[in-house]
């Protein structure tokens, strides 16, 4: 019987595996499966995944100039899996004054983006973000502004007693460009129930970010993955993103987060003191390519979070996107990443042609701004 299961579930990937070269959607079934998969067939999932993100891109890998500035650590959210926030009146509670938050962006003259993001700062109001957005966007009138997750809009605008239409408006008229699809975490309520309790729910967060869309404003989306979820979880949100993009078209790519356990609750409470292994993250990210397929057609790395060699040994496995030279990235330090903070221009670049692909330089939107035309060397053998 054992072996007759094998071979059904062996069957069951070459099926899976074909829909793809067909134009065919995997189900929520299928990516569970593909993320349940034998050993053995890793290989053929991963090089699925790569195929079709040549199909899609060639062997270019895109990278954006940003800076983050996170203007406050004060959350009383509480999640489990963060190591950022404070409470007010901890020693190292932080919150930046408007001109403060102008000089850090300032820091780095000819930028691309800007992202701003914090926590739900109960001393802080709407007002506060709109003053940020156009003080920034004065300062840097040719930065695109990506800032604030959907929980961050619906905390402030709850406050301010408008409406999630209201707040947009009211950000674009500041200079505000598009929405960070953070917090989402896991689209799954009783995942959210354990880990984050006290954000928005699922439903919640697809509906803000389907009003951005509706607005003509995009926004990224990203999933926490690697701590208490299971395949059929993943599947689920997955599945949940995909509809949404179907639906409106205004997701420009999927930013696959990895749980950084070192310093947190959730790693401590869990016995969580690893990230997930190499074989198990880049099954992840082939599951990705392969479930969004045309539909949502960038796929980014995280090289703070993996680090620089595995972020690049992701490109083989349907990745299309180093990220961003991030500059002052906070969260993942917090949790104890080892990874650094910063990444020069030159730096993504030359690491991109080091891993054999061709650098572009994007906007937020993956406009294309430039195309390295350097001939880039021959991708060295994985594994060798």
């Amino acid at each position: 019987m054992e072996r007759r299961a094998g071979m059904i579930a062996a069957d069951q990937i070459t099926r899976i595996l074909e829909k793809p070269i067909r134009e065919e959607l995997l189900s929520r079934a299928d990516a569970a499966a593909l993320l349940t998969a034998p050993a053995e067939r890793h290989g053929d999932i991963l090089a699925a995944a790569d195929r079709l993100n040549r199909e899609l891109h060639g062997d270019r890998v895109s990278y954006v100039f940003n800076r983050n500035v996170n203007f406050t650590n004060v959350c009383y959210a509480d999640c489990a899996f963060c190591a950022y926030s404070r409470h007010q009146g901890d020693q190292d509670a932080h919150t930046m004054s408007v001109d403060e938050v102008v000089a850090q962006a300032l820091q780095t003259p000819g930028v691309d983006e800007i992202c701003m993001q914090g926590g739900l700062n109960p001393d802080l109001d709407f007002q506060y973000l709109l003053d940020i957005t156009s003080a920034v966007h004065r300062a840097l009138p040719r930065a695109h502004i990506h800032a604030f997750s959907p929980m961050e809009i619906e905390f402030h605008s709850l406050r301010a007693g408008i409406s999630i239409e209201a707040a947009f408006a009211q950000l674009v008229e500041a200079g505000f460009g598009s929405l960070c699809g953070t917090a989402a975490e896991i689209l799954v309520d009783r995942v959210r129930r354990d880990i984050c309790p006290a954000k928005l729910s699922a439903d919640r967060w697809v509906e803000i970010v389907r009003t951005a869309h509706r607005l003509g404003l995009r926004s990224t989306s990203t999933i926490l993955f690697g701590h208490v979820e299971t395949p059929q979880d993943i599947a689920e949100h997955l599945g949940r993103l995909r509809d949404l993009q179907q639906e409106t078209g205004g997701l420009t790519e999927f930013i696959p987060l990895i749980f950084v356990p070192y310093r947190t609750p959730l790693g401590r409470a869990r016995g969580i003191s690893e990230m997930l292994p190499a074989d198990k993250v880049k099954l992840f990210y082939a599951t990705s390519r392969l479930f969004f397929g045309r539909v949502l057609p960038n796929l980014q790395t995280s090289w703070v979070k993996l680090g620089l060699p595995r972020a690049l040994e992701t490109l083989d496995v349907g990745v299309n996107d180093l990220g961003g030279t991030l500059l002052a990235e906070n969260i993942t330090r917090s949790a104890g990443g080892r990874h650094g903070q910063a990444m020069t221009l030159d730096g993504l670049a030359a690491a991109i042609r080091s891993a054999g692909r061709t650098p572009v330089r994007r906007d937020t939107l993956y406009n294309v701004l430039a195309v390295d035309e350097q001939t880039a060397p021959a991708s060295p053998a994985r594994g060798a």
